[in-house]
């Protein structure tokens, strides 16, 4: 069974801990006795639990029997939502890239059919560590879904 956690990425409780630091920074927002700071206050908490609802809600893809399963784990480790779909509805695994604004691009590791529909099992920065686990990670999953990995070169950008 290969499986790829989003929560087991130090990114993931980094962006937690930024959260629970914000809800204290923002308190005093609230605690004033002004209004239009009350105001502001409430933007402030409901755009934090915006993020918190994104953040609490990891997804994580495995493949195992033939099957690919992603599911939507509340904080990384109790399952709500699981998606099942047969490996057969995908001919082959490849790499993509994506440009990104602001620092390295994204190598996507995707499981692909004839057409144009892809599904992310996972992405790393486009550096060449980065470059390098997409491409172990991808022979894996073409291993374990005994599909085809249609080796293509990413670029790096450091």
């Amino acid at each position: 069974m290969l499986t790829h956690r989003n929560a087991s990425k130090p990114a993931w409780l980094v962006f937690g801990v930024v959260l629970i630091a914000a809800a204290f920074w923002g308190w005093p927002l609230i605690d004033s006795p002004r209004f239009e700071n009350h105001f502001f206050g409430l933007f402030w908490y409901s755009m934090l639990l915006l993020a918190a609802g994104f953040w609490a809600f990891p997804a994580e893809q495995r493949v195992h029997d033939g099957v690919l399963e992603r599911r939507i784990c509340l904080l990384g480790l109790i399952p709500v939502r699981t998606r099942h779909i047969p490996l057969s509805a995908f001919t082959r695994v490849v790499l993509d890239q994506e440009p990104n604004i602001i620092g390295p691009d994204s190598v996507w590791v995707c499981l692909a059919d004839n057409g144009d529909a892809r599904f992310v099992f996972s992405h790393y920065r486009a550096t060449r560590s980065g470059v390098a686990k997409a491409v172990q990670e991808a022979h894996r999953l073409a291993a374990q879904a005994s599909l085809p990995f249609v080796e293509q070169t990413a670029q790096t950008d450091a």
